[in-house]
């Protein structure tokens, strides 16, 4: 009985343990402490982290790759910054974004979302949360469709997810949970500003 309740334990407190093969990079890491951003794993479908593709148009600390749903997600973090003008408008911000990464091409629309219904901002323990379909340059990435979640946080920045893929996968909108702010106590001060 002692071996069979220590094996469930274990089970709970770890599961899935050496079935993600994801490994956080030091950059990564660091901001998202800073910020206090959660990044949440997916347990299946085989997600691998993987280098980050250099490109002039946007960069970011963090990717990872599902080959069976064919889905690369890259994650860039952008501290609140007293010094930088667009860092507290999330609206402003991210359309200077869009214009820079979404295809040139008249035939290509950028389509601005709110979240799907079964997520909410406070899901996502953000002010503020939006979700835009675009499809991207080339330089920035060879797929078809980018779905980019931006959340902001008062105090503590901006989070995107680059969600790059050619057929959306069954599980896209779920991918949306891979990235959260913390939750902090009221009475904590805002030591997130810089």
């Amino acid at each position: 009985m002692k071996y069979i309740t220590t094996a469930i334990l274990f089970t709970l407190l770890f599961p899935f343990q050496g079935h993600t093969q994801i490994d956080l990079n030091e950059d990564f890491a660091a901001l998202a402490e800073q910020m206090g951003v959660d990044f949440m794993a997916p347990l299946d479908a085989g997600y691998k982290d993987i280098k980050p593709f250099p490109n002039r148009y946007q960069v970011y600390e963090f990717a990872i790759r599902s080959r069976k749903e064919k889905l690369e997600i890259r994650y860039h973090l952008e501290p609140e910054k007293e010094s930088i003008a667009l860092s507290n408008l999330p609206h402003v911000r991210c359309m200077q974004l869009l214009s820079h990464l979404a295809s040139n091409d008249e035939e290509h629309n950028i389509a601005v979302h709110s979240l799907p219904t079964a997520i909410s901002a406070e899901d996502l323990n953000a002010d503020w949360a939006k979700v835009f379909f675009f499809s991207p340059k080339k330089e920035f990435s060879p797929r078809l469709t980018c779905q980019l979640l931006a959340i902001y946080k008062e105090g503590r920045g901006m989070a995107f997810a680059f969600l790059l893929f050619d057929k959306p996968p069954v599980s896209l909108d779920n991918r949306l949970l891979t990235l959260r702010f913390e939750e902090m106590a009221e009475n904590q001060p805002k030591a997130f500003r810089q």
